[in-house]
């Protein structure tokens, strides 16, 4: 997933993998409609889908992965991309 993401322009700013079970990415772009169709379409190809009932979530069928899109805020530009275990996006809530 990782080569997907960055192939894609996003950098990954915090590798919390083995600690907290999370790595956080950062793209320049804003996550509006369009490019969240866009990584829509890019990350279906590694068995992604969209969350019918979380705004900006996807959820990977088999490891029960966890991708959350967050809006930058007003110091940043672009937004971030959390990729999470099971186990944290839940703890997350």
């Amino acid at each position: 997933m990782h080569e997907i993401l960055v192939s894609e322009g996003y950098k990954l700013i915090d590798d919390a993998w083995g600690k907290h079970g999370r790595l956080t990415y950062l793209h320049n772009d804003d996550a509006d409609r369009q490019f969240l169709a866009d990584l829509t379409r890019t990350i279906r190809v590694a068995g992604w889908v969209r969350s019918q009932n979380e705004l900006r979530t996807f959820r990977h069928p088999t490891t029960d992965e966890i991708i959350e899109i967050e809006p930058g805020g007003s110091e940043t530009s672009g937004h971030f991309l959390h990729l999470m275990k099971p186990d944290q996006a839940m703890s997350n809530c």
